[in-house]
């Protein structure tokens, strides 16, 4: 993540040098994109992608050794608590676009799960789809726990108040007879929650992210942990459920000490609003693709991986972006 920081502050740097020559003033525009919190992979991204689609007024075009990023546009990505607060600024108009889990925007889509007493945000858009990202449930290497089951009457950190992972950590327990109640439950950052952990202080964590987690990285380098595989009826129950649900693994070795562990993806989606200028859109998505986005986000996340292009234009239940449909259909070839 600070990597991925330090390279877009580099490159924004670099790209305010003089051009040789201007052809004219460009309008500078800024274009927010909510996150997930820092130590989430989600702010690596986010933090990735506006660097390589940002390209301030006199900045050098790609072919003159700049940015190949969109003229005059200043991209900035913004740390949220998670989808959940993502979606609710989108709405609002406080964020241009937000990177969010793909449950999360289909029920916002249609006022369902956590949005079912809103009204549906039938102008939310994808412009991509992302690599998916890893439910992850940690415990100390030597706490007792070894299932869900165990987590009863425990300590246990849901994630950010406001976020996806909280909403998905209440769906995992409740198809194991878990309800809330039955927990101390804590509302923490990665972060917070990982040190929390290592002291002692929660018996176990719930984040969601691409694997792996800079807060889970950096706490199995102190602490030995446990990852609790989702495997079985678990895992079948969420998936007949929940769509947007599938089965993965987190490899061996991504965390020191810990072995491949059974667990549940879910999909990530890059969003902005259908009100949002259609040449802008594609402008952005064509930046995306071309431009470094994909080499940044590999610095900080060696081990993730990058999605597709092909992927990332799958259609959805939440429709794409006429913009970046129309960049799609040309780079495609449809």
């Amino acid at each position: 993540m600070r990597a991925a920081s330090f390279f877009a502050l580099a490159l924004l740097a670099a790209s305010l040098a003089p051009s040789p020559a201007p052809a004219a003033e460009e309008q500078l525009t800024f274009f927010r994109i909510g996150t997930g919190p820092t130590a989430e992979t989600l702010y690596a991204f986010g933090t990735a992608i506006s660097a390589g689609i940002s390209r301030p007024p006199g900045g050098s075009p790609c072919d003159q050794g700049g940015i190949c990023g969109v003229p005059g546009l200043i991209a900035v990505a913004q740390s949220k608590g998670g989808s959940i607060e993502n979606l609710e600024s989108l709405v609002a108009g406080d964020l241009e676009s937000a990177l969010v889990h793909a449950d999360m925007a289909y029920w916002a889509y249609n006022a369902a799960g956590p949005f079912r007493h809103r009204e549906p945000f039938t102008g939310l858009r994808v412009i991509a789809n992302l690599t998916p990202v890893m439910i992850h449930v940690a415990v100390r290497a030597d706490s007792a726990i070894e299932s869900f089951d165990d987590l009863r009457g425990r300590s246990v950190s849901l994630g950010p108040s406001g976020s996806g992972t909280v909403s998905n950590a209440l769906l995992l327990l409740r198809t194991q007879g878990i309800p809330l109640e039955d927990l101390r439950p804590r509302f923490l950052n990665p972060g917070p929650a990982a040190d929390a952990l290592a002291a002692g202080e929660i018996d176990a964590l719930f984040e969601i992210g691409g694997a792996p987690i800079e807060a889970l990285a950096a706490l199995a380098e102190r602490t030995p942990i446990r990852l609790l595989p989702i495997a079985g009826e678990a895992a079948r129950q969420m998936q007949s459920l929940y769509p947007f649900v599938q089965g993965g693994a987190i490899r061996d070795g991504l965390y020191r000490g810990v072995p491949e562990t059974a667990t549940l993806s879910l999909g990530v989606q890059w969003v902005t609003r259908a009100d949002r200028d259609e040449d802008l859109i594609e402008a952005i998505a064509r930046a995306f693709w071309s431009g470094p986005s994909r080499d940044l986000y590999l610095t900080s996340n060696p081990e993730s991986r990058f999605p597709k292009l092909e992927d990332a234009a799958r259609e959805t239940p939440v429709p794409m972006h006429n913009g970046a449909k129309a960049y799609y259909e040309q780079a495609l070839g449809g």
